[in-house]
């Protein structure tokens, strides 16, 4: 017998676009995804931030 591939194509479907939304979110979040800034970057300016506070 042959699955029904119509009902995983809408699963995978649906998973899919829950990935995009939540790559959008986290775009919107974060700030863009191609700002060539990494990780450490952003965690360098965070932290000076934090440390000009508590001065």
């Amino acid at each position: 017998m042959r699955p029904n591939t119509r009902k995983a194509r809408k699963v995978q479907v649906s998973i899919k676009a829950l990935e995009i939304a939540e790559e959008k979110e986290a775009v919107a979040q974060f700030g863009s995804q191609d700002s060539g800034a990494s990780l450490g970057d952003i965690l360098g300016a965070a932290l000076k931030k934090q440390a000009k506070k508590a001065d």
